[in-house]
């Protein structure tokens, strides 16, 4: 997915009008090798601004894990946490290398594994590292071809992380990959949503199963619903659905008990909307407050209850603010 400077929002349109993804220079698979002298710590009260960041939920240490992304200066190889209601920026070393639009999920064991993503000149990668709390570790073995923005969270119902699509050289793929017992396995479902890359995925644990919306198709955005379950995909048809998108984030609400589905990019123009999907239906929201439009935001349920969104692609470059959903309105963190 290609990166150009602000303003922003024509990256997102690329990919809403469904251009292929910018072929690298060289098109052997690049070597996913560790930083190999840390950083300067940065003490600083949160992440700064970013776009393309990954954000997942990690039940066994009961926080939410931010990594990467990306700024007009570069890529971001940098590990923070969420507790409390505060950020805390890990020390652990070594990192994956620098990366946005990639996935990222936890997988049932006590870790959160990331795959794959995007370097700038639209270098993808297909490396797998997993997080144990305290430290990154790279994952040997085959899996999905390089690529970025996929759609990737863990199925509870079945004990695996999901991946779905994402874009690699070839274009936008339509592949399901599974993850478990430390490595992949191809999936062959007997019904699968068409290709795409920036869906929206998350688990519903009342209904035992993954939902799926939207993305960049090869031609436009798409608007559909589906769900996995089962080992196979089903295209749900509900009465009323948010417009067609990509670069949504989506995550479930314990609170609520329902998914809460924000932002994305539609039409060519980031997003402020949110909605809610009960099993049924989708129902756009009417918080009394909303964070502004973006696209592309990092999502994820806070084990505390709330469900944490921070940074995205705004009208006007990287966003750095941290919203809280719960109890049906959004609250923004003080910086």
């Amino acid at each position: 997915m290609t990166r150009i400077a602000p303003p922003l929002v024509a990256a997102i349109l690329l990919a809403a009008c469904g251009s292929e993804p910018a072929t690298p220079a060289s098109t052997a698979s690049p070597t996913a090798t560790a930083t190999t002298a840390p950083a300067p710590h940065r003490v600083v009260p949160r992440p700064n601004a970013r776009l393309y960041g990954s954000l997942a939920t990690d039940s066994a240490h009961h926080d939410v894990l931010l990594f990467g992304g990306a700024t007009q200066a570069g890529d971001l190889d940098d590990t923070w946490t969420w507790a409390g209601g505060t950020w805390t920026q890990s020390d652990a070393f070594p990192v994956p290398p620098p990366r946005g639009l990639a996935g990222l999920a936890e997988d049932g064991t006590g870790h959160v594994v990331l795959f794959g993503g995007e370097q700038a000149g639209a270098r993808t990668l297909d490396d797998t590292w997993s997080w144990d709390g305290a430290a990154w570790t790279a994952v040997a073995g085959a899996g999905p071809s390089r690529r970025s923005a996929v759609a990737m969270a863990y199925d509870a119902g079945s004990g695996q992380v999901v991946l779905f699509g994402g874009a690699g050289v070839e274009g936008r793929t339509a592949d399901t990959w599974l993850f478990g017992g430390g490595h992949w396995t191809k999936a062959q479902p007997m019904a699968s949503p068409p290709a795409r890359s920036a869906a929206a995925l998350a688990y519903d644990p009342v209904h035992r199963q993954l939902l799926l919306f939207g993305g960049a198709g090869p031609s436009s955005d798409l608007g559909d619903t589906w769900a996995w379950e089962s080992g196979t995909w089903r295209q749900l048809h509900p009465p009323r659905s948010p417009s067609a998108r990509n670069g949504a984030a989506m995550a479930w609400d314990a609170g609520g008990g329902r998914m809460v589905l924000v932002g994305g990019v539609a039409g060519g123009q980031p997003q402020s909307d949110t909605w809610t999907w009960d099993g049924t239906t989708w129902t756009a929201a009417a918080p009394a407050a909303s964070p502004p439009a973006r696209a592309f935001p990092g999502l994820a349920a806070d084990p505390g209850g709330a469900v944490l969104l921070f940074g995205g692609q705004g009208p006007g470059g990287a966003l750095g603010d941290t919203w809280t959903w719960r109890s049906d309105n959004w609250t923004v963190t003080p910086t």
